[in-house]
């Protein structure tokens, strides 16, 4: 199954057999072909329903399908929390988000999530942990449709350092939230990090 978030609605790709929690609001559509998937991107993309549930016989040629609508860029990024389980967010373009970056060419996505966190929030001695999750979201850069693939990884490091964040990147502040700091950025981030937050994983690392 696959979840991608475009435009802070969610377009799932599974198969029939598969167990799902349906929400009320959640609109159901069968695959039989490309322009099923035409379909399905315009609706969710233009706002026409906030979730809409594609299934059919086979979920990896109806993602291949998908992905031949977009370019795919992979990026890496951390929850990082500190000894006071304090949670590291960045503000960016007016929403709070979790430090990520793009892969480079030939780098590790375990070593790109760490080089990103430490360019983006000026942090060192970053103590990387097991991958907690992925996520799909879809943007329009330069006219072009991008789906970004981010890996998340645990994180600790010491709260004992001055935070800086990477202007030329966008980011205009970064923060040590402890938990009702959390609670605000949450309230004003995006749908797939609310959705990776929810995760078990997540929640069992964070220990709020």
């Amino acid at each position: 199954m696959y979840r991608i978030f475009i435009n802070d609605s969610v377009l799932i790709l599974r198969s029939f057999e598969s167990i799902l929690e349906v929400d009320e609001q959640s609109e159901i559509q069968s695959y039989s072909s490309g322009s099923c998937m035409n379909i399905a991107i315009s609706k969710v993309q233009n706002g026409l329903c906030k979730s809409l549930i594609l299934q059919g016989d086979d979920v990896e040629h109806m993602w291949r399908d998908f992905c031949s609508h977009y370019k795919l860029i992979e990026a890496a990024g951390g929850v990082v929390v500190n000894s006071k389980s304090e949670v590291l967010w960045i503000l960016r373009n007016g929403k709070w988000d979790l430090p990520k970056g793009k892969v480079e060419f030939g780098e590790k996505v375990e070593d790109a999530a760490v080089r990103e966190v430490e360019e983006e929030c000026a942090v060192r001695g970053i103590n990387r942990g097991a991958l907690l999750g992925v996520t799909y979201h879809t943007y329009s850069y330069k006219s072009e449709s991008i789906l970004k693939k981010t890996y998340w990884y645990a994180m600790t490091c010491s709260e004992e350092q001055v935070l800086k964040p990477q202007l030329e990147e966008g980011i205009t502040e970064v923060v040590w939230a402890d938990k009702t700091k959390h609670l605000s950025c949450v309230s004003n981030t995006y749908t797939s990090i609310v959705e990776l937050l929810k995760q078990e994983k997540v929640v069992h690392y964070l220990c709020f």
